[in-house]
């Protein structure tokens, strides 16, 4: 009778280690998924912040037509652009 009972404490106890490790490990695959994601969006962000698309906006662009329409000569214009 002791014998089982003692089993059954026994199995009771690897179950509660069991339980323990395996919320352990969990909490590790999370926290590794929330690293990886976060250098993604950190890889994305420096990708973004090399290329040129923030500059490339047609809005701000002007052509040689568009500047020859107004009566400001190429120096005014490069002056201006510094």
């Amino acid at each position: 009778m002791q014998k089982l009972l003692r089993l059954r404490i026994d199995d009771t106890e690897k179950e509660a280690v069991y339980a323990a490790e395996k919320a352990e490990r969990k909490q590790q695959l999370r926290e590794k998924k929330r690293r990886e994601e976060m250098q993604r969006l950190e890889k994305e962000r420096q990708a973004e912040i090399r290329s040129y698309k923030g500059l490339m906006v047609s809005e701000k662009m002007t052509s040689n037509k568009q500047i020859a329409a107004t009566s400001k000569s190429f120096q005014e214009v490069e002056e201006d652009f510094m």
